[in-house]
């Protein structure tokens, strides 16, 4: 894919690209169109309730997760579009499907009840009941980032027919470094039972995003992990075609994961994401 296709395909109508979208996985695409269509409800909710957990709206975290779970379940459906349309219903992608939606949408609503009780989500072990739930939404984030490893394999083994092999290179690993970074970051910030380290008098944060500008924050790092799915297929587009295609795919998958451990090891240390 040339400079000339990309700026050819950013220029296609929205339209078109949502018909296409659903053409290539309507489950997926479905799911994520719900997520973005509950967007406006959680703005409302902001502009309306001003209860408040850890300084911040309580239902910012709701938000961010309405929005980051459409971007994951929507760029699976396109994914699968580079599957070989006859293997586009195998069992493992419909496996890989209904694993995905069962989990966001249990770790979504979860978010969203207890939004609306003013309550936690993330951390909440003070009653055998949240313990539970929140083991659970771990195993559920486990499986979501994992679940992606059987469309993975499909594309690798049984890629649509003339898929640039750097594409198709950027698209495996991509989502193979999500499981990997993703899973392995947000399994640690799970067992530490904070994604802080450290404590300053002056807590300052990243707009919107919350990520501690101060003291250590692992969150960077597992966004960065989370959204490999998103920027190694990104440059694996850019260099499609080129003679060094699939050689730099390679080198950037390395960048990005020697990039997302960086911010992992200085968080760790309690150092902040910036300075």
């Amino acid at each position: 894919m040339t400079a000339a296709t990309l700026t050819a395909f950013a220029a296609r109508p929205a339209g078109s690209l949502w018909q296409e979208l659903a053409g290539r996985e309507r489950t997926l695409w479905a799911f994520g169109l719900a997520n973005l269509l509950a967007v406006p409800a959680a703005l409302l909710a902001m502009q309306f309730d001003d209860r408040l957990l850890g300084e911040v709206s309580v239902w910012a975290k709701p938000l961010k997760f309405l929005v980051s779970t459409a971007i994951f379940a929507l760029t699976l459906a396109w994914f699968v579009g580079y599957v070989a349309p006859q293997r586009r219903r195998s069992r493992p992608v419909r496996w890989m499907v209904r694993i995905v939606v069962a989990t966001a949408a249990f770790e979504v609503l979860y978010i969203a009840f207890q939004a609306s009780r003013g309550e936690a989500s993330h951390f909440n072990v003070g009653t055998p009941v949240h313990a539970a739930l929140y083991g659970a939404m771990g195993t559920a984030a486990m499986a979501l980032t994992a679940a992606p490893l059987l469309l993975a394999w499909e594309v690798w083994r049984s890629p649509r027919p003339g898929l640039d092999a750097a594409l198709r290179l950027s698209v495996v690993v991509g989502l193979v470094l999500t499981f990997a970074l993703g899973a392995g970051t947000g399994a640690y910030i799970g067992s530490a039972m904070s994604a802080i380290v450290g404590a300053a008098a002056d807590m300052r944060t990243v707009p919107i995003l919350g990520w501690a500008l101060t003291v250590g924050d692992l969150r960077p790092a597992h966004f960065l992990g989370i959204h490999a799915m998103q920027a190694i297929p990104a440059l694996g587009a850019v260099v499609a075609g080129m003679a060094w295609g699939r050689a730099t795919v390679v080198a950037g998958a390395l960048a990005y994961a020697g990039l997302t451990l960086l911010v992992f090891v200085r968080a760790l240390a309690g150092l902040p994401l910036l300075g």
